[in-house]
């Protein structure tokens, strides 16, 4: 079987829904494929961590929030100022022409 279905089989192979031939299938394919394997190994490794919230780790949503706005807000002053400043000079070259 190609790499592809089996890459598309595992996140139902992880969670237990395929068919026992299937499973056999993706087992067969698990041990003599490396790359499928390790992707296999990751995948199983995050579901482990979705499936035990202890283990996530905490995230203060209005930190982050703040931490996003300081970003954007801060692209967004430096662009306007960059814009002034080349209105400005552009000004000052049409008024030293005229």
């Amino acid at each position: 079987m190609s790499c592809y279905l089996i890459e598309e089989l595992l996140p139902l192979y992880i969670e237990g829904d395929t068919s026992v031939e299937t499973n056999k299938i993706v087992a067969e394919h698990l041990q003599s494929c490396e790359s499928c394997r390790k992707l296999y190994l990751e995948m199983k490794e995050l579901i482990t961590l979705i499936q035990t919230p202890h283990l996530m780790p905490y995230i203060d949503e209005k930190e982050e929030k703040r931490k996003f706005e300081k970003r954007y807000y801060g692209k967004l002053i430096y662009r306007a100022s960059i814009m002034f400043g080349v209105g400005y000079v552009m000004m000052i070259i049409l008024y030293w022409l005229i």
